[in-house]
């Protein structure tokens, strides 16, 4: 039996302005609302596509995540892939807004293009277009 599945995945900052300035103001996903989790904090809703990035600010501020050797340097989720459509015009605007490009646009395989940023917290997302081949 199959059951309809959603995708939401959720992060931990101190900085609600940034993370906002990062997914909504300069990648385009639009805010879907907020909720307050009493005692823990609230939480801000980016929609991705069918998916949601979640960005929970704890009422008291979370210690700083290590960064020690890069994305694929610690097991445990060190990523997030959003697949997109407008890969150069993306990279632009996260350079254009002062964010970190970790690895400019380069050719995965046959037909993907990828680049991999940071948001305000430095957590690494990558960029990824499908061509048509």
């Amino acid at each position: 039996m199959r059951a309809d599945l959603g995708l939401e995945v959720g992060l931990v900052s101190n900085d609600i302005e940034g993370q906002t300035r990062f997914y909504s103001e300069t990648l385009g996903l639009p805010v879907e609302g907020n909720v307050e989790i009493p005692q823990v904090g609230r939480i801000t809703r980016f929609r991705a596509g069918g998916s949601v990035l979640r960005v929970l600010v704890p009422l008291t501020p979370a210690a700083g995540a290590s960064r020690e050797g890069g994305f694929a340097g610690t097991e445990g989720i060190r990523y997030i892939a959003l697949k997109v459509s407008n890969l150069a015009e993306l990279v632009q605007r996260v350079t254009d807004a002062g964010f970190n490009v970790v690895i400019p646009i380069r050719t995965l395989r046959p037909g993907v293009d990828v680049a991999l940023v940071e948001d305000s917290d430095g957590n690494t997302i990558e960029l990824m277009e499908e061509h048509a081949s």
